[in-house]
């Protein structure tokens, strides 16, 4: 497909992205509204993932891009709300499992959807990190921990039930069916991760311009736990999405290449952009982490000079995602105190409260996992500490906070399933970056999409993704695209 027509339709997403995102700001103030858009969602959903099994993959792909934790758009039940990722998963699974039932009656284990499945790679390293979930599921149980906190900790593991639509649709193409499939995959990736650097630039223009609306739109962000929006040291608000590792994931997609046009270099600021307006150390140490790794890794390949124009272009991506932000940030007209964005002392400033509760965690978190180190405490399992967090000692002034959720990513997996269920998840992480590695499935597609499982993996030290629909969602598609060879 030519590179116009892919932008055309790039274009074109992106703008209906962004009026999704406004009909979901719409319907916050109107009941009738949200409910009405939740089911004509659904309902154009189902008719489309029933006509094509591909289409309800890419449904789901652009509500993790859209949605963070799910909420973008709701159903209100009984004080409840009932997330529309929850539905569209539900619903993309159903028809995929009727599909699948079909071509077994009809075509036994020939069917193509029963041989994509068995023959699927890393079908066995799935399995493995499977049979631990489910011991977690189970010690949980016998350990008599809350049957509320279980679900709640373990639910979003069911997500990785995706993997066998994914497998299906993206693994053994012809190359006719490939080209387009992975085509469509791209357009809604990059019009994914673009609406979202807008929607992180829109956002700071109206914070950092006090618009009329602001009030509005942090409620609305709050309710639907798109983003949280937070002052800095500086004054600048921090704009904080889930989603944003996603620019993250696409600049690695799109810029790592041995040749970059001026089109790479402005996507190039514009994903970082979003990137520098989170205020995330995580994003900020991952992303470091990773450059230098790609860069090390693309010498390799490379050679010096190739790759010291890569890094000068990297730079440029990064000061011109710097530029972008102080021109949204003065426009109309400069005004005092527009240049006063100080992003070294988010770095340097560990006394805050974040900080100092997630060192104080980590203690009693070790503590814990010293108990049963091998298979862990299960699914539910709590910890009490001291907490600095102004919200818990808002509700209880002695800072103790008894939690199964916990930023130390690594250190919450082991505490659930064990060290062996651990280095099972480590393990398929392991394989699948040697995979991309491998200098016969070595271009610029494999490059990414390891490049995208390191940036992660840094990332989940500190804030948890691998134990995310956001993170299972990149691991799937990285899983089904990895061992092959093409780029399309």
């Amino acid at each position: 497909m030519k590179l116009k027509n892919i932008a055309s339709k790039i274009s074109i997403l992106v703008i209906f992205l962004l009026l999704l995102d406004l009909l979901s700001y719409l319907s916050f103030f109107n009941p009738f509204l949200l409910k009405v858009s939740f089911i004509i969602i659904i309902l154009i959903s189902a008719v489309l993932t029933a006509y094509k099994l591909e289409y309800g993959i890419l449904i789901l792909f652009s509500e993790l891009l859209m949605g963070s934790m799910g909420y973008l758009f709701y159903f209100p039940l009984d004080r409840k709300m009932i997330p529309i990722r929850m539905i569209l998963w539900a619903l993309v699974m159903l028809i995929f499992f009727i599909k699948l039932v079909g071509q077994f009656i009809k075509s036994g284990k020939a069917g193509e959807y029963y041989q994509k499945i068995v023959n699927f790679s890393y079908l066995k390293y799935f399995a493995l990190l499977a049979l631990f979930i489910l011991i977690g599921v189970v010690n949980g149980v016998f350990r008599h921990h809350s049957y509320l906190n279980i679900y709640s900790d373990f639910n979003a593991y069911v997500y990785l039930l995706v993997i066998f639509p994914a497998i299906c649709v993206y693994t053994k193409l012809e190359d006719k069916k490939a080209e387009n499939i992975f085509t469509n995959l791209k357009v809604v990736f990059l019009s994914g991760a673009i609406y979202l650097s807008l929607e992180t630039l829109i956002l700071l223009f109206i914070f950092t311009h006090n618009l009329n609306c602001a009030p509005d739109v942090y409620a609305w962000l709050r309710k639907t736990l798109t983003g949280e929006v937070t002052p800095t040291l500086s004054g600048w608000p921090r704009i904080f999405i889930q989603s944003q590792i996603y620019p993250i994931l696409a600049f690695f997609l799109v810029c790592f290449k041995k040749t970059w046009v001026k089109e790479n270099i402005l996507l190039g600021a514009l994903f970082l952009s979003s990137t520098l307006i989170s205020f995330s150390r995580s994003f900020w140490l991952a992303l470091a982490g990773t450059v230098i790794f790609a860069l090390f890794i693309f010498w390799r390949n490379y050679g010096v000079n190739k790759t010291i124009n890569l890094f000068i272009k990297i730079v440029v991506s990064g000061l011109l995602s710097f530029l972008l932000i102080y021109l949204i940030a003065i426009f109309p007209y400069p005004k005092a105190g527009a240049f006063d964005a100080d992003f070294l002392s988010r770095v340097s400033n560990g006394g805050e409260s974040a900080i100092s509760s997630r060192w104080s965690l980590m203690p009693v978190l070790l503590k814990e996992i010293k108990k049963e180190p091998f298979l862990g405490q299960g699914y539910g399992a709590t910890v009490t500490y001291k907490s600095s967090d102004p919200r818990v000692l808002q509700d209880n002034p002695s800072g103790l906070y008894t939690t199964y959720a916990f930023e130390w990513g690594y250190l919450d997996l082991w505490l659930k399933i064990g060290i062996l269920g651990l280095l099972s998840y480590l393990l398929l992480l392991f394989i699948l970056l040697k995979t991309s590695l491998k200098k016969e499935n070595f271009n610029y597609l494999n490059f990414g999409l390891g490049l995208g499982l390191i940036f992660i993996s840094l990332t989940h030290i500190f804030t948890p993704y691998w134990n995310h629909p956001l993170g299972f969602g990149f691991l799937i598609i990285a899983s089904c695209l990895i061992p092959l060879t093409r780029v399309y």
